[in-house]
């Protein structure tokens, strides 16, 4: 139990980033010197810090005592921070040695007659214990319970080394693997590597019942080709497909190790979002090494971690999505997909620099539907929906690259017309934008309804004001074209001819 106990605390502080990881035993009832109960220690506290906690009437002891009696009540893990617990914290502040931890956590240790020790596991930071962390050391303490179960077999003492270490290294490449090819082919790498397994891949069928293979690793020098035909052969084929509609293990039958038809490989199925996913398939040189328990629980469990790997992935990617869309939502229209107000705000100093530097005008330009309310009123909201898209749509069709297109609210949109030399310019793209608007829409295969359109404008630099004014300007432009709609000459209104005209009179 030393080495197994010397190798897990190993593990937790060069592979797990642990600070420092020791297992303290529950004393027996003759025991007197307490610091027996120290079993073993790795990483940065000292090891006589560590005795003197359990030797000495101290506020460590006391804390010390508690968490075992909990662990040792609750047969639960518990995670303590030093900044929310008063004892720990009266430790770190005496202790040199205990300055840098944020968090100390405990893991309750196993044998026939329960719970007789406690992992303990320490970190500088205070969200060390991440869900797939917590999964290790499950798994972990799992592993320690089997070893002691076991031990006593001295035979087999070298076998289920491996079987520890295989299992402990596919909680490694769980822990550190952070997409998703890369975690199938270590773990398979890994089965392989652990010298147990001669072959290790993840299938499933495809759509015409012959098998895609997601990963494969093997340590087998024969031909890959020859290699690949005969684990896709009919035989295996139809096992696969069995565990992909039981969804349970196969493995070789003990009364089948005989057969030399039997296959020597084990099938188990691996469940990814509460449903079968893919299947893990491990081939052997013998039949009679995957019909022992340890070698099926084992499996077992690199099935079970491989899934819960898979699942934490998926959450941290739905996690990143949700964050990307909020951060897109916050600059465009959900409706209508183009930019919103707090985009524009973001666009428009941009667009102001570059009319400067490159001595162009920039028109601004403000839309607002004309009849819209009506096709609201007479066919319903989601049928103005469906037109405030259709618009967007057509408008983006006719609108430049080098132009910006914005849904201002309700039915006004907006557009920075770029790259002006001269306002003769402007007409032909007015032109097709109301031609864009007007053109009549089919909303459903019965539905066909048209609007108008008003518009507002204003030029930079001959209108020299900033973005919010240059805005505003638009707006009062776009006023005087709704007001005179019956008698306007055309759908828009510059607010630089309003100007001129005011000056006139």
């Amino acid at each position: 139990m030393s080495a197994a106990y010397n190798l897990a605390l190993s593990v937790l502080t060069t592979r797990a980033d642990a600070l420092s990881a020791w297992i303290v035993a529950y004393p027996d009832k003759k025991q007197t010197n307490t610091s027996n109960l120290l079993v073993a220690s790795r990483g940065q506290i000292p090891e006589t810090l560590l005795r003197m906690g359990l030797e000495n009437d101290s506020v460590s002891r006391r804390w010390l005592d508690t968490v075992m009696e909990r662990v040792r009540e609750k047969e639960r893990p518990f995670v303590d921070e030093l900044r929310l617990n008063s004892a720990l914290q009266t430790w770190g502040d005496t202790e040199p040695g205990m300055k840098n931890v944020a968090v100390i956590g405990g893991w309750p240790l196993w044998d026939d007659s329960g719970v007789h020790a406690v992992l303990f596991v320490s970190s500088t930071d205070p969200e060390y214990f991440s869900n797939n962390l917590q999964i290790f050391l499950h798994q972990l303490t799992e592993i320690l319970h089997v070893a002691d179960q076991q031990i006593s077999n001295k035979a087999e003492i070298l076998r289920r080394n491996l079987l520890y270490q295989a299992l402990l290294d596919e909680a490694d490449a769980v822990l550190k693997m952070n997409a998703e090819q890369p975690l199938l082919e270590e773990i398979c790498r890994r089965l392989v590597g652990s010298t147990l397994f001669e072959s290790a891949w993840l299938t499933r069928p495809a759509e015409n019942l012959s098998l895609e293979t997601l990963a494969f690793v093997s340590s087998v020098t024969e031909d890959a080709n020859s290699l690949m035909e005969q684990i896709t052969a009919d035989l295996l084929r139809d096992r696969v497909l069995h565990v992909w509609k039981t969804g349970q293990a196969l493995f070789p039958s003990e009364a089948g190790s005989a057969n030399s038809t039997e296959l020597p490989v084990a099938l188990l199925p691996i469940i990814r979002n509460a449903k079968l996913w893919s299947v893990l398939v491990v081939r052997c040189c013998l039949v009679e090494h995957l019909i022992s328990a340890d070698v099926n629980e084992l499996l077992h469990r690199v099935a079970s971690l491989l899934g819960r790997g898979l699942d934490e992935m998926d959450l941290k990617k739905q996690l990143a999505d949700e964050q990307n869309r909020q951060s897109w939502l916050a600059n465009h229209d959900a409706l209508t997909g183009l930019n919103n107000r707090r985009g524009l705000d973001t666009y428009f100093t941009h667009a102001i620099l570059r009319a400067q530097r490159n001595n162009t005008l920039l028109a601004i330009l403000i839309i607002d539907l004309d009849d819209f309310k009506p096709i609201n009123d007479s066919y319903g909201h989601e049928a103005g929906d469906r037109l405030l898209i259709k618009v967007s749509e057509a408008l983006k069709s006719v609108t430049r690259s080098t132009d910006f297109l914005v849904r201002l609210g309700g039915d006004e949109f907006v557009i920075l017309l770029e790259d002006l030399h001269k306002a003769d310019d402007l007409p032909p793209v007015m032109d097709n934008i109301y031609k864009a608007v007007v053109t009549p829409f089919v909303l459903e295969a019965e539905i066909k309804v048209s609007v108008g359109c008003s518009a507002g404008l204003t030029l930079y630099p001959e209108d020299s004001a900033n973005s919010d004014g240059l805005l505003r300007h638009a707006d009062e432009a776009l006023y005087v074209a709704k007001r005179n709609k019956q008698s306007r000459p055309r759908y828009w209104v510059s607010y630089l001819d309003i100007l001129a005209a005011e000056k006139k009179d």
